[in-house]
């Protein structure tokens, strides 16, 4: 019953699932782009921190995607409907056999599956007792890869597989099935003599195979031995020829004894590529395949199998870039000619205008290349008895470094040591300092296009030992040899060091590596990595304020080693050769991905940029207006500094934020040098110092504060609980302790204390320590000393600052974390570890106000009303919001209540969470932009950041510095978002005009071998047109897929540059437009092309 039970509601749940899903049939995007919002299907019901939104704060608010594809697979979301929307497609209804397909099976239709399988094990109900070819002759023998299973006679079977002659066999005796061959039964296969049509005539001259073993086929359906008799004519072609012509690779073409059908080799090819399965998994499934029981056994063919696999990929890589067409053939191949190159990044003379040199300084930043570049330590490879006698099929041609030049120019290198002036950076010093025993390599260092994640040419090379900047620098120089362009912006982890000297080590490469003078180099640090670094590297080194990059994260080439990771153990173990083909193979695939979702994944770019042009060009426009009432002046200031240091890097940045100059640390500090200098004078008077005595008090109320918190969560453990017992304990004694102490200090108290009731030693998380500030003025003298209750009020006031410091970072924490929230998360492990972090992050947010709240409380006692209040303010519910979100109004507080209510969340929760009894539910105000929300200023906590009472005015310094970057990065934001725009408009551009190049190129070469013989030139024609008609077709398709959002983009982009343009009337005027996106899922049929060999 109970199980009846669990799946009732399973179905009632998918129920409820589906009537919603169908009264929502689209998810609307503002044509203003205000906000974009995408349902996410299956999602678990959201937490009651959840909905929030919140951006953080940069230059790491806008965190890497966790998607492997590199994209969002959701964009900004939305509430308000205003006139002209965009409207993205939502999901199919949901049905209970959609949603729950083998519940549904399992109660109907797997009995009868079971029945109708275990019925093929006979001779099934279509069974007459005669041949179902001749109608005569009993029927014994039937075909498992025949549709229908068809029982036939031996002349009937044999006649009917002339032409396929690897289907497997099975004969009716003794009552069941048992396994037979067609060679078994005398099916002959003649190759290579050239007959008439209808003639079955054998070559007069044949030979046949090697004595009476027969001749070994891989299929895709299994390991065949078959009767096999090449022509032996004059004029014949030689055997490991004859077996081509009829798609079957020879394993050797010397007298080959075995070959695999091409079939074979495509299909495993391809579940290489997009599955990773290594050779040896595929030949023995091959294995079972053929016998499963173990009973018989075939010859082993593994090494052939891989040879086979090798000259396959060779061949497969020279057809699709051409190779067959040039005269010079596959010799004739120049370095990284063989690698699917970025269609959208610049390559002057294919997808450039011709006058892109002589561009004007505003557009000459779309005509630059980014790139990223990055080690990965997983894909080690290890030394190999044979490796000098193993060779690359191809050296140099695709994605990987020409090896020969490559390691005679490391073993240069082979002492290098690099000295880093970054923290963060012990991973790359470890990785240096490996051992390497064993190891041929210990990884591999990669150059990918930084907006599309593809590998450049020459892009992948082996490390020898750790990430040294001469394997670092080689790869990069290899994969923009010959570049052109005035610009390359470089991501790199540590781009910070390594990109000091960089020139400088560039002229002790060979000579054909350098790169011209005129080309400018800008190196970043990733967006995820930035914050591992010091903070002197935060502004120079962030692409959030760097010119002409756009939204670019600098993290794609992340996601690249999420896919070449999967093959890392199996590489590892190959010959050096063997290796490096296998390597370029997969890195040529992963490309060609990219190529196909290429349009996908632009028009998803274009769709988020045009959300971020105008949600960051009206907060900033409303930003500064605000501004302009009492800080005109200033404003012109930061202007001015914020382009002089965006021309010249060594100019003052005003992105530095002056640090915090008040802290509990430099307190305790402070107090300690005091102290200090009191033993010094002979002044001190006890072991246990007041200073000592008050901070070990504000320790102890964090160590109250923190078993509260625990306490209030429900169903604990066993565990917990004898946790929470001990935590207890350890706390009660620290507590006898600081009496011990104040019996020293505060001697009075002691009889103050008798004429109370006794503490509750059982919960010491609520025992009171009594400090001055516990006692009203009149009563604090007759206590304690004057001297306590100063240090305490200092102590109290640096613990204030600290909490709104903290509640600043955690706020910015939150923000990241929501961000991802809006996601589809790839998998539930990482689900729960979002919304386990999220709890981490609400649960510091609450603790921070409790301690403000008592600190203040206790400032409050110690030091009075005045004018300390306007800057100290109490700290409300609706102050605690990040510095681009708002409080919910009255109509989402309402569909706030219905999503808690669905969440299972109670009645009571969910009013004390909207009173502020919790941290307040807020939404980002910038993605509302509802009237007058976009001007809502930003709580005080981000504006209250030193001491008021400072006698040096560092308070309205460090403010006026908020002010100044807080604007400088909303200045940032609007101009990053804008650039994103026109940068993925020039990309989509580019990567039309190289289909169209690429149409052409293909055209080129139909005449290029001449008198050739008929068949080959007919074959070359045919496969040259094919690749120039798909070549027009994609850009058709394309085309038409980007138009109407190119179309508003372009639209978006005038009103942005057009002050003039009243912003609220022209974008109302936007007409409504309907955008196609695929949302969830891995992309289908990615595969589809490679038939077409790209």
């Amino acid at each position: 019953m109970p199980k009846q039970k669990d799946e009732d509601r399973l179905r009632a749940r998918i129920k409820h699932a589906s009537q919603q899903a169908s009264s929502k049939q689209y998810t609307s995007i503002h044509s203003t782009a205000h906000r974009i919002h995408t349902t996410k299907r299956n999602a678990p019901p959201p937490k009651p921190s959840e909905f929030q939104t919140v951006p953080g704060a940069w230059p790491d608010d806008t965190p890497p995607s966790l998607d492997p594809q590199g994209l969002e697979n959701v964009v900004p979301a939305a509430d308000i409907e205003e006139p002209g929307k965009l409207k993205v497609k939502a999901k199919a209804k949901r049905y209970l056999d959609s949603d729950a397909p083998l519940l549904s099976w399992r109660d109907k239709h797997r009995e009868e599956y079971l029945d109708h399988i275990m019925m093929s094990e006979g001779r099934g109900q279509m069974f007459t007792g005669t041949c179902s070819g001749c109608v005569s002759e009993q029927a014994v023998y039937r075909c498992q890869d025949c549709i229908g299973l068809p029982l036939l006679c031996k002349q009937c079977l044999l006649e009917k597989h002339t032409d396929m002659p690897l289907h497997r066999i099975q004969e009716w005796k003794d009552d069941f099935f048992h396994q037979t061959s067609l060679r078994e039964l005398g099916l002959e296969i003649q190759i290579g003599h050239r007959r008439l049509p209808g003639d079955r005539r054998e070559c007069p001259f044949r030979e046949g195979t090697r004595g009476s073993e027969g001749f070994l086929v891989l299929g895709w359906n299994g390991i065949h031995i078959v009767n096999l008799f090449f022509c032996g004519c004059e004029g014949a072609p030689e055997k490991h020829l004859q077996l081509l012509d009829i798609g079957w690779w020879p394993a050797s073409y010397k007298n080959p004894q075995s070959a695999a059908t091409f079939e074979c080799l495509h299909n495993f090819h391809i579940t290489n590529l997009q599955g990773k399965l290594a050779h040896t998994d595929f030949y023995r499934s091959l294995e079972q395949i053929s016998d499963g029981s173990g009973l018989t056994s075939v010859p082993d063919r593994e090494a052939q199998f891989m040879t086979m696999m090798r000259e396959w990929r060779h061949i497969k890589t020279g057809k699709r870039f051409g190779r067959a067409h040039d005269p010079t053939g596959l010799g004739g191949t120049q370095e990284g000619t063989c690698a699917v190159p970025c269609r959208a990044c610049p390559i002057p003379g294919v997808n450039l205008p011709e006058n892109w040199h002589q561009a004007p300084a505003s557009k000459k930043w779309l005509y630059s290349l980014l790139l990223a570049e990055d080690a990965n330590f997983k894909q080690k490879a290890r030394a190999r008895p044979n490796d000098h006698r193993d060779v690359p099929l191809n050296p140099g041609w695709g994605c990987t470094v020409a090896h020969k030049p490559y390691l005679e120019e490391m073993a240069k290198y082979a002492n290098q040591d690099e000295i880093s002036h970054c923290v963060g950076f012990s991973a790359i010093w470890n990785a240096n300092n490996k051992k390497t025993k064993g190891l041929r390599a210990t990884g591999v260092g990669a150059v990918t296009c930084s907006r599309h994640e593809v590998i450049r040419p020459n892009g992948l090379g082996d490390l020898q030992v750790g990430e040294r900047y001469g394997n670092m620098d080689y790869i990069l120089l290899s994969a923009i040899i010959g570049c052109v362009l005035a610009l390359i912006v470089i991501s790199y982890d540590i781009a910070c060091q390594w990109g000091k000297g960089f020139r400088e080590r560039m002229k002790k490469m060979p000579q054909h590596l350098h790169l011209r003078e005129d080309i400018k180099l800008k190196f970043k640090v990733p967006k995820f990595h930035l914050p591992a670094h010091v903070e002197k590297c935060f502004a120079p080194y962030a692409f959030n304020f760097t010119e002409g990059v756009g939204l670019t994260d600098g993290e794609g080439i992340e996601r690249v080693w999420s896919s070449l990771n999967e093959i890392a153990s199996s590489a590892s173990m190959m010959t050096a050769g063997g290796r490096w083909d296998i390597m370029d193979d997969h890195c040529n695939h992963w490309n060609w991905r990219k190529t196909v979702l290429l349009p996908e994944n632009l028009l998803k770019k274009l769709l988020r940029a045009i959300s971020e042009a105008v949600i960051h060009t009206l907060a900033f426009e409303a930003f500064t207006d605000g501004l302009k009432i009492h800080h005109s002046a200033e404003l012109a200031l930061w202007e001015s500094q914020v382009i002089a240091w965006e021309e010249r890097r060594d100019s003052f940045c005003p992105y530095d934020l002056p640090v915090n100059t008040v802290t509990l640390s430099k307190l305790k500090l402070e107090l300690a040098a005091e102290e200090h200098q009191k033993e010094v004078e002979g002044k001190s008077t006890s072991d246990q110092t007041i200073s000592g005595m008050v901070i070990e008090a504000v320790d102890i109320e964090e160590a109250q504060r923190s078993l509260v918190a625990t306490l209030e969560k429900k169903n604990l453990s066993e565990f917990q609980q004898t946790t929470i017992q001990k935590a207890r304990t350890a706390l009660l004694r620290r507590i006898r302790k600081f009496r011990d102490m104040q019996a020293i200090h505060m001697p009075r108290l002691a009889r103050h204390l008798s004429s109370l009731e006794p503490p509750d030693e059982e919960r010491p998380e609520l025992i009171d320590l009594y400090l001055p500030s516990s006692f009203d003025d009149a009563t604090r003298p007759k206590i304690c000393s004057k001297k306590i209750s100063e240090i305490e009020e200092r102590v109290r006031n640096a613990q204030l600052y600290d909490c709104l410091a903290s509640l600043r970072s955690q706020l910015r924490a939150r923000g990241i974390l929501y961000q991802h929230s809006d996601r589809a998360t790839p998998s539930q492990g990482l689900y729960r570890r979002l919304n386990a972090w999220k709890d981490q992050v609400e649960a510091k947010i609450k603790s921070i106000r409790l301690c403000y709240d008592k600190s203040r409380a206790a400032l409050l006692s110690l030091r009075g009303h005045g004018d300390w209040e306007n800057v100290l303010r109490v700290l409300r519910g609706e102050d605690i919001r990040g510095i681009g979100e708002r409080l919910l109004k009255e109509e989402e507080k309402a569909e706030f209540r219905r999503a808690q209510e669905r969440a299972g969340i109670s009645k009571e929760d969910i009013e004390k969470m909207l009173s502020g009894v919790d941290n307040i539910p807020t939404v980002m105000v910038n993605q509302v932009l509802g009237r007058g929300d976009s001007r809502a200023a930003p709580s005080w906590i981000w504006y209250t950041l030193g001491d008021p009472t400072d006698p040096n005015g560092s308070a309205t310094k460090e403010i006026e510095a908020s002010l100044r970057v807080e604007w400088c990065k909303a200045r940032a934001r609007a101009r990053r978002a804008r650039e994103e725009l026109l940068l993925v408009e020039e990309e989509m551009r580019r990567a039309l005009a190289f289909c169209h190049w690429r149409a052409k190129w293909w055209t080129e070469q139909l005449e290029r071998r001449p008198n050739l013989s008929s068949p080959l030139s007919e074959g070359l024609r045919a496969y040259a047109k094919e690749q120039s008609v798909h070549e027009l077709q994609r850009a058709e398709q394309w085309e038409e897929r980007w138009r109407a959002l190119r179309d508003r983009a372009a639209a978006i982009v005038r009103w942005i540059d057009d002050p003039k343009v009243s912003r609220d009337t022209e974008l109302g005027n936007l007409a409504r437009l309907e955008v196609e996106v695929e949302v969830d899922g891995e992309e289908n049929n990615i595969d589809k092309d490679m038939d077409n060999d790209w």
